[in-house]
């Protein structure tokens, strides 16, 4: 699977999510972008892929979780600001729960220190609809 590319358009990010999806099953995805770069419009493409319950953002409820053929626990870091709120949130017990995970925001944390498998998918806005996601993949 190609983890450089440039998408388009949200079609393309949705195509991308699809040919994605059973490869990120049951791993924990840290997910990086600025603010609108889709990040939350990929995990839904991978829940609807799932047939899970519709995703959202989680930026105000900081987790939520979507259930169907499996489970996607979706975490949005962005109000928080230490280690301790990541405990608060019972963030370490779900990661190792074996569900899927996905983690938007995760660069304001060093995460890498503290997960042994993840893989990481940075999403840049390039100027309109258009994207580049790359993804770190040695991680595993």
């Amino acid at each position: 699977m190609n983890w450089n590319r440039t998408l388009e358009n949200e079609e393309d990010t949705r195509k991308f999510a699809e040919e994605a999806a059973e490869f990120l099953k049951g791993r924990v995805v840290l997910l990086n972008g600025t603010l609108g770069a889709g990040k939350t419009f990929f995990v839904k493409c991978i829940a609807e892929h799932f047939h899970c319950t519709e995703a959202s953002s989680p930026t105000f409820t900081l987790h939520q979780q979507y259930d169907g053929d499996i489970t996607i626990r979706h975490f949005d870091l962005y109000r928080l600001n230490s280690f301790h709120e990541l405990e608060n949130i019972d963030f370490w017990s779900i990661i190792e729960s074996g569900d899927t995970c996905f983690v938007e925001w995760a660069e304001k944390f060093n995460l890498h220190d503290e997960l042994e498998n993840y893989i990481e998918i940075n999403i840049t806005v390039l100027d309109g609809t258009k994207r580049q996601i790359t993804a770190v993949t040695d991680c595993l």
